[in-house]
């Protein structure tokens, strides 16, 4: 019978008197929260509310509302805590929310029937309900394509398939006695979510959500090593799901503690392209890294490498819930995917998506992503950006002329730029600061490179009808790119680096 539901009060059940969740103060067995999660389920069934966000720090209380949600057949809306307050608002109105279940409490806000957790009335005439397909139970929110977020509709049933598949293809290397899996992640990341709170649960894994505060992992992109370093030493988890970038700052952790190296038995890798560097240098600490890939329109993971069948520079074979093929170079997937979009027409469940990603499908069946399709930059956090969104933001700068933002698979992002006749240096910094303020943290740009020619025709960096041609500029300033990575940024205030007389030959920075 197919599960209808992530996580099922029966699933819970199996695994009684195990530890199910701890967040480092509090623990609380498998029967203790399959008791809660009725509790709220019961709550929020005799509440008149049907779409409800869940907003907050990662915590025991998040994760009660994440299944009682689920067990009451309500509409859940995780708020990205790495969003921008504009961005929030956005999605808030967007989903036409009508509640709210906090982990800490604010204005207005009421305690509920669970510890730890708050609700908040949205008023209904701020908050328009958008349409969306009925058969919606999660809408997880993109990190930002555009400045405005894209919600995708995904039925509870779908995400139990993908629980299904995962749990399918990695029962075995969690049977025996429960491990400990480290929720890193913010749990509104739909990867965390599913694949660090849904199969473990599953699995009757002991899960670990510290706040960011003992993490060390701030918004979506920051990292204090020190604290980080100190959680994992304290707890020596057997899983973790990381970004790319997590994953130099593990290795770098790894070879000042390499006795850690031997504690993990499981370490997911996806969110962005990693490079063969990384993995070899984690080959080489003996770490288990596990290179996978996914999707929000299918529920987030749809192929990854396992111990007993794995294949170096591939994300493994796709997983039992959906079907992958390559046509002209095209990943597509089919299977039990999203229902549809926020605010579009529900989609063709027989229909073939088109991710956006290139690559192929070797001799056995290994996926191997090769780019993509579209200008999308992907940071080594993982974060979905559009550099067209930024540089129409970019615009608002008096003190710029042209500019083209970069940082695919990089932990931060840059731009190169023309400025206009009588800018300084000096004026551009303030303009790029105050504009950084108002940007998401993963979408601020931290470094510069001011150059002298414009971007034309005639030299190749622009099409006909004006747009950039992104690679020719960047081939153009690869040195100049090179160096603005090498550099230790302010999260705010952008490091500026300008072109001398002679392009790509001598920089000054300012």
């Amino acid at each position: 019978m197919l599960n209808t539901v992530p996580v099922s009060h029966a699933q819970l059940l199996q695994f009684a008197d195990r530890i199910a969740l701890d967040d480092g103060e509090q623990q609380l067995s498998y029967h203790e929260l399959a008791l809660q999660v009725s509790i709220l389920s019961a709550w929020l069934v005799a509440s008149p509310y049907q779409r409800i966000a869940i907003s907050g720090d990662n915590s025991i209380a998040w994760v009660i509302a994440d299944l009682a949600l689920a067990q009451a057949n309500k509409i859940a809306i995780p708020v990205p805590v790495f969003f921008s307050a504009q961005q929030q608002q956005f999605m808030l109105a967007e989903a036409g929310v009508e509640l709210v279940l906090q982990t800490q409490p604010s204005e207005q806000s009421q305690p509920t029937v669970i510890n730890g957790l708050w609700a908040k009335r949205l008023n209904p005439v701020e908050h328009q309900a958008t349409s969306m397909p009925i058969s919606s139970g999660k809408i997880t929110f993109t990190s930002g394509t555009t400045s405005t977020p894209k919600g995708v509709c995904l039925s509870w049933k779908q995400q139990a398939a993908t629980c299904d598949g995962l749990q399918q293809a990695l029962a075995e290397q969690f049977s025996g006695a429960p491990q400990l899996h480290y929720c890193l992640l913010p749990l509104a990341t739909l990867l965390e979510n599913v694949a660090g709170v849904y199969l473990p649960l599953r699995l009757g894994q002991r899960v670990l959500m510290l706040s960011a505060a003992k993490t060390g992992l701030a918004g979506s992109s920051g990292l204090d090593l020190p604290t980080f370093i100190a959680s994992l030493l304290q707890y020596r988890p057997a899983s973790l799901i990381l970004t790319p970038q997590l994953l130099q700052a593990l290795l770098l952790i790894c070879r000042q503690h390499p006795e850690l190296s031997r504690t993990f038995r499981f370490i997911a890798v996806g969110g962005a392209h990693c490079a063969k560097a990384l993995l070899t240098q984690a080959a080489a600490l003996k770490l288990p890294i596990f290179q996978g890939y996914g999707l929000s329109e299918a529920g987030s993971v749809v192929a990854l490498n396992l111990p007993q069948q794995q294949r170096q520079n591939s994300v493994g074979k796709p997983l039992p819930h959906v079907a992958v093929r390559v046509r002209q170079q095209h990943i597509e997937v089919n299977g039990q995917l999203f229902s549809g979009y926020l605010g579009e027409m529900p989609r063709d469940p027989e229909a073939w998506l088109d991710t956006g990603d290139l690559g192929y499908l070797d001799e056995d069946g290994y996926l191997v992503i090769q780019g993509r399709s579209k200008h999308l930059l992907i940071s080594s956090y993982g974060r979905n950006i559009s550099p067209e969104w930024l540089e129409a933001e970019l615009q608002s700068c008096p003190a710029i002329a042209q500019a083209m933002v970069l940082g695919d698979a990089k932990p931060w992002l840059s731009v190169v730029l023309t400025l206009r006749a009588n800018a300084s240096k000096q004026t551009l910094q303030q303009q790029l600061s105050q504009l950084n303020t108002q940007l998401p943290d993963y979408a601020r740009l931290r470094t510069v490179l001011v150059i002298n020619t414009p971007f034309t025709q005639a030299n190749q960096q622009l099409t006909a009808n004006g747009r950039l041609r992104r690679q020719p500029i960047i081939e153009q300033y690869q040195t100049a790119i090179e160096q603005l990575y090498q550099q230790q940024p302010d999260p705010l205030i952008p490091t500026i680096m300008a072109v001398a007389a002679k392009e790509e030959l001598t920089y000054e920075f300012f």
